[in-house]
């Protein structure tokens, strides 16, 4: 008997390693160190500042919208940007007296965002890691990706949406200058001039999927000798105005004071339909 004790000893072992690997493999992972567990989805209000610059944002039903500087829709894309920084991970985490804040970038900050009343004060990178220091409502200092820092610098039009309509929106007539499109009570398009409703199909989703070049403050009244553009959407109706042709389309918004950019070639199939053979009478 005393010949197999090695081999029961070495089967013990052998089981007993076999389950701590298994235990090893079935444990969850760890949890990230993040900055807070303030839930993004909650969050009602973004105010960013960057020196003499300030954003304010507000949550509506159908999405986020700059109140300040502008009141207009805004970018989707970075409004995400912001509402990922409570969740960003945590590289590093220290406890600075307020005396040090200054060494670290942090009084003043270079930038802040306040989300919901709770702030996150940016300071300078860390020279070794390129990491950028936050501090959140004046408790510890954290190390994060510095991946949005940058955006915080834009001016305030770049925060805007560039699309021209509402996401989503439905489009039941447009009216430019030279031409009428209206949706028939049957659902396909009719205009006038007569042209073929494909045609017609491809030029409402012209004007649905637009994007701008760029967006400029016009607080000035729209001209009086300048061309209106009416879009007709199932909740109501938008008014542009044409301001110029060349070298690029410039569409005005009055009621927000905002002027539309687009290159030539992207505003010229937004002012006519495609080109194409006249339909024949009906």
């Amino acid at each position: 008997m005393s010949g197999w004790r090695p081999i029961v000893v070495l089967l013990v072992l052998v089981t007993g390693l076999g389950a701590w690997v298994a235990w090893l493999q079935s444990r969850p992972e760890p949890a990230e160190p993040k900055l807070t567990d303030l839930d993004p989805q909650a969050i009602a209000r973004i105010t960013v500042k960057y020196q003499d610059q300030v954003l304010r944002f507000q949550r509506h039903d159908d999405g986020w919208r700059m109140e300040q500087p502008y009141t207009a829709p805004a970018d989707p894309y970075r409004i995400e940007q912001i509402l990922e920084l409570p969740r960003a991970k945590s590289h590093a985490r220290y406890a600075i007296p307020p005396d040090d804040w200054p060494r670290f970038g942090l009084a003043p900050p270079k930038a802040e965002i306040e989300l919901d009343g709770h702030r996150f004060r940016f300071g300078r990178q860390n020279p070794i890691d390129f990491r950028r220091y936050v501090q959140v409502d004046e408790n510890a200092v954290h190390l994060i990706d510095d991946t949005l820092f940058h955006a915080l610098t834009s001016p305030a039009s770049d925060w805007l949406d560039t699309r021209l309509l509402p996401a989503g929106a439905a489009i039941r007539g447009l009216t430019v200058p030279g031409w009428r499109v209206q949706m028939s009570a049957k659902g396909s398009w009719r205009s006038e001039p007569e042209l073929d409703p494909a045609v017609l199909q491809r030029w409402v989703d012209e004007w649905r999927n637009a994007r701008v070049l760029r967006i400029m403050s016009h607080p000035a009244p729209p001209p009086k000798d300048k061309p209106a553009i009416r879009v007709e959407l199932e909740d109501g109706a938008l008014t542009f105005v044409l301001l110029e042709r060349e070298p690029e389309v410039i569409l005005l918004r009055p009621d927000l004071k905002l002027a539309y950019h687009f290159y030539r070639e992207t505003g010229v199939r937004l002012l006519q339909p495609p080109e194409t053979e006249q339909a024949p009478d009906a």
